[in-house]
């Protein structure tokens, strides 16, 4: 039986996408490009080093989601939906790891982000659309692929999607879907069948050194995650100590392209 938490999770995210104007039934398209327009939120991707895969901060009215540009694609969008699920669920500031978006993290705000993340990605209905009655099956590995690339989603999620949703056959039927993931097939389908992810501003994002919305890019904190201005020059421009705005950033576990102007 799903927690609590995960109902909430899942709840909230159904929430968010009916008052987003979403169907219920159908993939997000450009993650960003949606949260930033219609939510009102700003997607920055930068290099956030191997420790934090993302963060939700708020501070004066502005909501900025965090993701580590340097993990793949898939992973990034599903950040993306993770930290928005933080700011839905009014969860507070948060740095997340690696091990909070892998459903490794015990703490219930985890568990119910990555429950939002999951049906706001690849909702229920979405799969009960493409298996009427929600059948037990044994999908092969390609047709996996397949429905992964559709939503924008790792290979990984999907088959942990079809599980929650109760579409695949047996355990020994989703062992061997692991086996075949972890052997790194769903790569060569993927190259095999031509098939592609999205392209959207994630995809985009990975051919950029950091992706900073065109909202913020002005500001010196855009500037300073862009790395065209050092802690003492953000701090001279906005009046407060340098030692503080070092401190936030420190308490945010972000860290900017340059500490220093160049």
């Amino acid at each position: 039986m799903p927690s609590i938490h995960t109902n909430r999770g899942i709840g909230r995210a159904r929430k968010a996408r009916a008052a987003l104007g979403l169907p219920a039934d159908q993939p997000l398209g450009d993650i960003v490009a949606l949260l930033e327009q219609r939510a009102g939120v700003n997607v920055v991707v930068l290099d956030l080093g191997e420790r934090v895969a993302g963060a939700y901060v708020s501070r004066r009215g502005r909501t900025l989601l965090f993701v580590n540009g340097a993990q793949p694609p898939a992973r990034q969008r599903f950040t993306v939906a993770h930290e928005y699920a933080h700011h839905r669920l009014e969860h507070g500031p948060v740095i997340d790891d690696d091990a909070a978006l892998g459903g490794l993290a015990a703490d219930p705000r985890e568990v119910e982000a990555n429950a939002f993340a999951a049906e706001f990605l690849m909702p229920r209905a979405a799969v009960e659309r493409l298996y009427p009655g929600l059948p037990a099956l044994r999908l092969s590995l390609e047709e996996v692929v397949r429905i992964a690339c559709a939503f924008g989603v790792s290979a990984q999620m999907a088959r942990i999607r079809l599980e929650t949703c109760r579409v695949l056959a047996d355990a020994e039927h989703r062992a061997r879907l692991d086996r075949e993931l972890q052997e790194g097939l769903h790569l060569e389908l993927i190259d095999r069948l031509g098939l592609s992810e999205p392209d959207d501003a994630i995809a985009a994002a990975a051919a950029a050194p950091a992706r900073i919305p065109d909202e913020l890019r002005a500001s010196p904190l855009g500037r300073l995650l862009a790395g065209e201005m050092g802690v003492e020059d953000v701090a001279a421009r906005i009046g407060r100590p340098p030692g503080e705005v070092g401190r936030v950033l420190t308490a945010t576990g972000l860290h900017p392209a340059a500490s220093t102007a160049g």
